[in-house]
């Protein structure tokens, strides 16, 4: 059940939270932060204090900063550009979630598996539906998040309603 919460925290990350086009804006001249903050301005700019995504522009930094320190400035940009509610995740939890998907999936296996699927960064470390309780599913499922991105998230979801019935089609 816990493994369940975990998988549909996940697929429920990139369902909502808007999709942006990574390769367009990967060529930008503009800077990494500087990148991330449009794409969070663009989805969240009109949010109003108290509600989940807003947040100061000091703890916007702060967040890009650790991505940046984990993942490097460019990967950590196009991370916020593809999940820009990724800014409001607590960045305490960043490291110490890596750390965890890599002692499951291996460090490199972990790292893309992050960069492709940036929702996961909401998942903490561990609890209830921490990233210790993730099934091995959640890194073939990164690849389907990166991949239907583009197209949105209706086909993401008719995937995601397939998963959760087993599949099509009588048992």
């Amino acid at each position: 059940m816990t493994r369940n919460l975990v998988v549909f925290a996940a697929l429920a990350a990139a369902l909502v939270l808007p999709a942006h086009g990574l390769a367009a804006k990967a060529a930008s001249k503009i800077g990494g932060y500087p990148r991330a903050l449009a794409a969070y301005s663009k989805s969240y700019g009109k949010v109003k204090p108290g509600t989940w995504y807003f947040r100061e522009p000091a703890v916007l930094q702060k967040s890009f900063k650790e991505l940046a320190r984990i993942y490097g400035e460019e990967t950590a940009a196009g991370m916020v550009e593809a999940v820009p509610g990724a800014l409001t995740f607590n960045p305490m939890n960043f490291a110490p979630t890596l750390e965890v998907f890599s002692e499951q999936f291996g460090s490199d296996a972990a790292r893309g598996m992050i960069i492709r699927n940036p929702g996961l960064l909401v998942i903490p470390p561990s609890g209830p539906s921490g990233a210790d309780k993730a099934p091995p599913i959640v890194l073939p499922v990164s690849y389907i998040v990166a991949a239907t991105r583009p197209v949105g998230g209706l086909l993401l979801f008719v995937l995601f309603v397939l998963l959760g019935s087993g599949g099509a089609g009588p048992h």
